[in-house]
């Protein structure tokens, strides 16, 4: 009996507006710190792509007339491992909730004050339009 080789399990997880990586060991029950990326504001809400080559993460500062954003992430192969791909995009307000369509051609920002969603067309190369 040959041993298959290990999968990776990555988890992101944000504290404030730094989005962490970590190795997930399920055997062992381990979790692993491997880095992290600073974004525009305290991380709201991330969204992969159906491709999973790419995060895409609502972010905003806070008090009244803050600046929210979208910013679109690479996730490199095999690591996990993040790094900003292209400049945030500026949001109306402060997302409560992010998602991809399901062919990878737009991200859609809820919004609650007021109601209303903010669709954001991808680029080609996985940045937001």
């Amino acid at each position: 009996m040959t041993d298959s080789p290990a999968r990776r399990t990555t988890l992101y997880a944000s504290i404030g507006a730094e989005l962490g990586w970590y190795d997930v060991d399920i055997e062992g029950g381990a979790i692993t710190r491997r880095g992290g990326v600073q974004l525009p504001g305290n991380v709201q809400y991330a969204w992969p792509h159906p491709s999973h080559e790419f995060l895409y993460v609502a972010s905003s500062q806070q008090g009244a007339g803050a600046l929210a954003q979208v910013s679109a992430l690479r996730i490199e192969p095999g690591s996990g491992a993040l790094s900003r791909h292209g400049e945030p995009v500026l949001l109306h307000q402060r997302a409560t909730h992010i998602c991809v369509d399901v062919a990878g051609e737009h991200v859609l920002a809820a919004h609650n004050h007021p109601s209303l969603v903010g669709v954001y067309r991808l680029q080609p190369d996985g940045t937001v339009g």
